[in-house]
């Protein structure tokens, strides 16, 4: 591509180019292969609904990790499809991937690595930073523009919400940024949705607050979190009654200075337990609210949303948040409020066994919380657990979760205040050193290694990172 362009010019020819080979197809069938997170979930709603515009049949298949057993399975499928989609991961299989026989578009945001004969779409590519700028979901909702044109628009808050699951609300009192910045105007402006200033607690515009804070864990409150009467204690600690005479509050019921004394009074509790001041103010910025959900649905704060397709992909109910992304409600919704209380659960049993059972191991440079051996830990929830335990890391170490897997050991890591090393890159370098596979983002990523190899994992990750530390 011509180098007089600009960083979002060069994107908009690799989704043209994304979108021509789609168009050509020579028969309306598609396998689409997409990540289990929010966003990859969000990611295949907006292409299923792209597609099925155009009269493809599609085959969707939702994965954790492009590991040497998928990668055999997709073989296997592609026989099947003259085309494949891959949505929020393939930038780290690109050589793999020109094996399958089929025409191949990838849609990933995650750092790239190596090159090979497929479509890729990666906003790295480009000048683009895909960790903060845009996500997956937010590329399929470009190429989906390009398919159908404004007709496209409809799936602007959806991709809105893949963004906010992956936690790229990086700006300004933690706005979208970048191309997200984009997305969030075009459905403004179509009357689709509302970005404005507040707390950000879950649901709490609709929710008693009690429950309201006992369900936020972005970020995860220390006491509050998961328990509702430790939200009660707090409130009421506070001086604000949540229920007088028996009618329950939500958070538009609590006057300004409530408000303000709640906001204030949730990020001391954060300061005390350990948090940056960057975290704790986690509590107050930017809300999303998608207008076209009813005013009482858990689906309307778009954060909500993206919490409940997270916990769907972590607990493996796939069908339920890819038909929320379709448009499904009723009793569709109270499946998803259903699991998402099992994942939350099940988070606050983790946390509690990391820090009861002393399962947080300093290993110099590495904070290491290794739940190996708890049965109730699936290798799905390795990425929620570092996130929520990395507010709790001091210095300048990097975060490592280590699960069981079906596959050997799944490893989540995540940087915080240091060491400055591109994570993803890392991750890649390392499981593949002792025939795992890894890959990410500049300060998230995950890897999956042989069980019987991951101290030597683990040992090869401290000396890059010190080898990292004496270059820098």
């Amino acid at each position: 591509m011509p180098g007089s362009m600009s960083a979002e010019e060069r994107l908009s020819e690799l989704l043209r180019r994304a979108a021509s080979t789609i168009e050509r197809c020579p028969e309306r069938r598609a396998l689409l292969v997409s990540h289990y997170d929010a966003d990859g979930l969000a990611s295949a709603s907006v292409l299923l609904r792209a597609l099925a515009e155009l009269g493809f049949a599609v085959h969707l298949v939702v994965l954790e990790q492009l590991t040497a057993s998928s990668l055999a399975r997709l073989q296997s499928l592609a026989r099947n499809y003259p085309l494949v989609i891959l949505s929020d991961m393939g930038s780290g299989s690109l050589g793999e991937l020109s094996k399958l026989g089929a025409s191949v578009v990838v849609l990933d945001h995650h750092l790239p690595q190596g090159e090979g004969d497929v479509v890729e779409v990666n906003p790295h590519r480009c000048g683009i930073d895909g960790s903060r700028e845009v996500s997956s979901s937010g590329l399929a909702y470009l190429l989906a523009r390009e398919l159908l044109g404004d007709e496209a628009v409809e799936a602007a808050p959806l991709a809105v919400v893949g963004a906010l699951g992956d936690r790229q609300d990086v700006g300004e009192r933690f706005r979208l940024v970048g191309v997200n910045r984009r997305i969030v105007r075009e459905a403004v402006e179509a009357g689709l949705l509302e970005e404005r200033m507040g707390l950000r607690i879950f649901g709490g515009s609709a929710r008693p607050i009690v429950r309201a804070l006992a369900y936020t864990t972005d970020p995860y409150l220390p006491g509050i979190t998961g328990d509702e009467a430790g939200a009660l204690s707090f409130l009421r600690g506070i001086g604000i009654e949540p229920a007088p005479g028996g009618q329950q509050r939500t958070l538009g019921d609590l006057s300004k200075e409530e408000l303000k004394r709640l906001a204030s009074e949730l990020v001391k509790l954060l300061l005390r337990a350990g948090y940056s001041a960057r975290e704790a103010e986690r509590v107050y910025g930017a809300t999303y609210t998608i207008l076209s959900e009813q005013p009482d649905s858990p689906l309307r704060d778009a954060r909500e949303y993206a919490q409940l397709l997270n916990a769907c992909g972590r607990v493996g109910s796939f069908e339920v948040a890819i038909a929320l992304g379709l448009g499904v409600r009723g009793e569709m919704v109270l499946r998803a409020l259903n699991v998402a209380g099992q994942y939350r659960s099940l988070l606050a049993r983790a946390l509690r066994s990391v820090r009861e059972e002393g399962l947080m191991r300093d290993e110099g440079r590495i904070a290491l919380a290794d739940l190996r051996g708890r049965d109730f830990v699936s290798d799905r929830l390795s990425g929620a657990i570092a996130s929520l335990l990395l507010p709790y890391v001091r210095g300048e170490k990097l975060l490592v979760v280590a699960v069981d897997s079906p596959d050997g050991v799944k490893v989540s890591v995540r940087r915080g205040d240091g060491p400055p090393v591109p994570v993803g890159e890392l991750l890649s370098r390392t499981a593949r050193l002792v025939g795992g596979v890894g890959g990410g983002h500049e300060r998230a990523g995950g890897a999956t290694v042989p069980a019987g190899r991951f101290e030597e994992f683990l040992s090869a990750l401290k000396r890059e990172l010190g080898l990292a530390a004496e270059r820098g």
